[in-house]
């Protein structure tokens, strides 16, 4: 930024407040808690951007492409962190200009706390330190936070400014774009500008009154470098914050003598002032912005959803069931998980039934309701960071909750929707906190329990049955599932060797010519998407009330009346796609929706349809003018859009389009490359846009935004890729 008050701030210094530094020691570090980086952490970032800077034209500036890669590649890094990202445009001088805004999930949104720092050099040089120092250090602590998976009480934003350094320019676009009731929603703005000074004097702490001062003041103190108080003026970053009344704090490590010139190079870049200032900003943000709410994992759209604190391994869930009562179910499950944190407490996600008793490594454990579905569980003893615990609960009462279908004559089934783990079992109810399972369920004889899984010993006794299924790989808890009705259960086994278990309840269809299709479907998507990732497949075919017609149980669907081929289609490429690559957050559904709505097409093509003259074109050409066919972004759609029917519609023509614009081999490769990175694990939207790039070598960024970024038709250029 231009920051001509600053000369005049150091000469007067001694008018103002100087705090003396305590004696450099070791004897004040931060919080034991509160992570640290070294400038080892930091220079990957400030190396990015002199590569950047030398290879075009030596600068960043506003308007050109060194400023535009700039922040393409902080963009990147926060995406595939797990960041919410978005980019504001604008215009200067003729030139377009963009600000970085990213949110890190979670916290309350009306109390947001923001930290920002300009991404522009000067024309005359790469500014290194004016203020790739400021931007790096703020990336650097933005992927500490993701890396951490901190929970913060307040929301937590970061911006990367463009055109500072013509007047301010990016800050005060983006303030002025705000509404009232979004300016209102900061309760701070820390800016952080030149962080990496050689041989500083002192720090410049910007003052008006923030609680943030205070916590850079001690820091920096506590670590061996004086610091002084300025009003900062209405020459820096902050100024457009602070003309509306919100608190703003920061610093700056000062200027250098290669200001806003060629010489300001990664070498004008002092390692141990850079460390420090990064720090500074780490430890600034636990203190401010850390919470001890445990009662959820952070989904930027349901933040009570899951649990901090620790990890599941396994989940081991027993029911006790009688048809005669379908009121009333009764269970025992027992959570295997580590501690991510000490923990004095924690939660798990729980709808309905009354607690009978509840443990914590076999001692026992004060529980109570909290919220919606939060089950608060007290040990006997702090559980400490990395130790690996058990919690037992018993519970017994009537089953309630959207995903609880039903069966004429007492049975049930448990399939579908975002919460259908709280239904039966507590759980740490996020898609990202994936696990083993297993099941064990006791229902009168005559009446049979199907699950997830390769099924286990049988037992008999006392005119019961007990059924065991187990899962080995790890599952999503909304894909967990249990039917108990009066099955009838048909075994095959592929010419593969991959056993394939049918169970068809009361009320259903059997469709030999169905079941047929099985194998060649599995083969067919196997070469498309890699081999088949579980041990088992198969279909539980239900005649539920209120089911959805299909739905991906792993590794064995759940189908409501009859197995039909386009939900075959559709649900078995989910075992690929959503059930062994599962999705990190709600915001990236498409990942999984879109591409099995696809599987559907390329079903048709492995049949002989041509989708270009056929489904792509007729859909275009029915769809162009529409405006609500396109009024949905794919990737973050929105809370209660996340799996909105433009995931499927507009979805399957984007995944089309992408193939165009990849080409077959490229394509092709990028889906498996996707599933074997990611196998059984959990991975983002913007990681497959990431991968899209890396695969096909090509620039799919204006693709993406035109696609799954947009709320309006795309360009003819994205429409038709590769042209009619």
């Amino acid at each position: 930024m231009r920051i001509p008050i600053i000369r005049p701030l150091l000469a007067a210094a001694v008018a103002l407040t100087l705090v003396p530094a305590a004696a450099p020691s070791v004897a004040a570090p931060a919080s034991a808690d509160v992570p640290t980086v070294t400038y080892q952490d930091v220079l990957p970032h400030l190396e990015r951007f002199q590569r950047i800077a030398d290879d075009n034209g030596g600068n960043r500036a506003h308007g050109t492409t060194g400023f535009r890669q700039s922040m393409d590649y902080v963009r990147a890094e926060l995406d595939a962190a797990g960041f919410r990202t978005r980019v504001e445009t604008f215009r200067h001088d003729g030139r377009t200009g963009h600000n970085l805004i990213a949110d890190w999930p979670g916290g309350d949104e009306g109390n947001v706390l923001l930290l920002g720092a300009h991404l522009d050099s000067v024309p005359e040089g790469p500014g290194m330190n004016d203020n790739a120092s400021g931007a790096a250090a703020l990336l650097t602590t933005a992927l500490t936070v993701a890396e951490q998976d901190l929970r913060t009480g307040d929301h937590l934003r970061f911006a990367w400014w463009g055109a500072e350094e013509l007047g301010l320019v990016g800050s005060r676009y983006h303030v002025a774009q705000r509404s009232e009731a979004e300016l209102a929603a900061i309760d701070t703005y820390l800016n952080f500008d030149m962080t990496g000074t050689k041989d500083p004097s002192l720090y410049l702490l910007t003052d008006s009154g923030a609680e943030a001062t205070d916590v850079f003041e001690t820091y920096l103190n506590d670590h061996g470098t004086d610091t002084i108080r300025v009003d900062g003026g209405t020459s820096s970053d902050h100024a457009s914050f602070a003309e509306q009344g919100i608190p703003v704090a920061g610093f700056t490590s000062g200027l250098g003598e290669c200001y806003h010139q060629a010489c300001d190079t990664l070498s004008n870049v002092d390692p141990a002032t850079e460390a420090l200032s990064t720090n500074a900003l780490i430890d600034a943000v636990w203190e401010l912005a850390r919470t001890d709410d445990l009662s959820g994992i952070g989904d930027p759209y349901y933040p009570k959803d899951g649990n901090a604190g620790y990890d599941v391994g396994h989940y081991d869930v027993r029911l006790d069931y009688d048809p005669a009562v379908p009121d009333r179910l009764t269970g025992d499950t027992t959570v295997t998980a580590t501690a991510t944190q000490d923990l004095d407490r924690f939660h798990l996600d729980f709808e309905g039934y009354t607690i009978a008793g509840a443990t914590v490594n076999g001692d026992p454990a004060e529980h109570r309701r909290e919220g919606e579905h939060e089950l608060v569980l007290t040990p006997s003893e702090t559980i400490r960071s990395g130790k690996k615990f058990t919690v037992r609960v018993k519970y017994t009462g009537e089953p309630t909750g959207d995903a609880w279908h039903p069966i004429d004559g007492g049975g049930f089934a448990v399939y579908g929707g975002l919460n259908s783990a709280t239904t039966w079992y507590p759980a740490n109810d996020h898609p990202s906190d994936k696990a083993t399972f297993s099941l064990t369920a006791t229902v009168p004889d005559g009446w049979q329990v199907m699950g997830n899984g390769v099924p286990g010993r049988t037992t008999r006794a006392d005119g019961r049955s007990t059924f065991r299924w187990h899962k080995d790989k790890p599952m999503a808890t909304y894909l967990s599932t249990v039917a108990v009705d009066k099955f009838t259960v048909r075994r095959d086994t592929l010419d593969s060797g991959l056993p394939v278990i049918y169970a068809y309840g009361t009320g259903t269809t059997i469709l030999p010519e169905s079941e047929a299709l099985l194998e060649p479907m599995i083969e067919h998507f196997s070469d498309l998407f890699g081999p088949y990732p579980f041990g088992n497949t198969g279909a539980i075919v239900v005649n539920a009330r209120g089911g959805h017609p299909a739905f991906e149980t792993q590794s064995r669907p759940t189908y409501s009346g009859g197995m039909v081929e386009p939900a075959m289609a559709h649900e078995l490429s989910h075992m690929w796609f959503g059930n062994a690559v599962s999705i990190s957050d709600w915001r990236n559904a498409c990942i999984k929706e879109c591409i099995a709505q696809y599987a559907n097409q390329l079903w048709e093509e492995y049949k002989g349809a041509d989708l270009d003259s056929g489904f792509y074109a007729h859909e275009i050409e029915a769809n162009r003018d529409n405006p609500e066919f396109w009024d949905t972004r794919l990737y973050d759609p929105g809370k209660g859009k996340e799996l909105d029917s433009a995931l499927y519609s507009k979805g399957s023509l984007m995944i089309h389009a992408l193939r165009k614009a990849m080409g077959d081999d490229s394509f092709f490769t990028l889906l498996k490359r996707w599933v074997r990175d990611h196998r059984h694990g959990n991975a983002s939207w913007p990681e497959f846009e990431r991968l899209a790039q890396d695969v096909s070598g090509k620039d799919l960024s204006a693709f993406f935004d035109a696609w799954a970024h947009s709320t309006t038709v795309p360009a003819e250029e994205y429409l038709f890729p590769a042209g009619r």
